[in-house]
């Protein structure tokens, strides 16, 4: 039997919004050269957001038809705005490049583990309440956006002992550099020199 850190696998990026999860998710696929899984999602794009980079922004009726149609592994819905990702997207980057990696809430990461189970592995980021209240500001989300989201940090943190991983990201870079070598070890590829 092979060891599961030779297979390929689905990273998983996940945790309370404001945790930082997509932007560390990117730095580290980044440089590990790993393909993202892009989630579609009926909201606006924030600004900065770029289809086709961060989301495939689509309307409801297209996402509700898509739904309806059996595409979606797994789909959320989050102050009115639904959030997906499609089987067809994973398992054709999955099966060109062995490795992927996508950015979910704990919903979605269970809902995918559930599908996929020992390839997935999870890796949960976190920050103290008052810190991810914080960014999210700065980021310039409005003070009712970041209540509504902050009304599930609780929720979420109740997810972090099942994951394969957490990461309470306090330093950006040093979280960074810890999650691509965690990474790392599962690609075996030696990309990096960690002397």
């Amino acid at each position: 039997m092979r060891n599961t850190r030779e297979k390929p696998h689905i990273f998983v990026f996940t945790g309370p919004d404001g945790s930082g999860r997509k932007t560390i998710a990117d730095m580290a696929g980044s440089t590990l050269e790993l393909k993202k899984v892009l989630s579609y999602t009926t909201r606006e794009s924030r600004q900065g957001e770029q289809e086709g980079q961060d989301y495939h922004f689509i309307s409801s009726d297209s996402f509700q038809k898509a739904s309806r149609n059996g595409e979606f592994v797994e789909t959320v819905s989050l102050d009115g705005h639904h959030y997906g990702i499609k089987q067809a997207d994973v398992e054709r980057l999955w099966n060109e490049h062995g490795f992927v990696y996508v950015i979910l809430n704990p919903e979605g990461a269970r809902l995918l583990k559930q599908a996929y189970g020992e390839a997935v592995i999870r890796l949960f980021l976190y920050a103290d309440r008052q810190s991810l209240r914080q960014r999210q500001i700065e980021r310039g989300d409005s003070e009712r956006t970041v209540e509504a989201r902050m009304s599930y940090y609780d929720e979420a943190m109740t997810y972090l002992p099942e994951c394969e991983y957490a990461f309470e990201n306090v330093d950006l870079s040093h979280t960074v550099f810890t999650i691509t070598n965690v990474m790392e070890s599962y690609l075996n590829r030696q990309l990096l020199n960690l002397d």
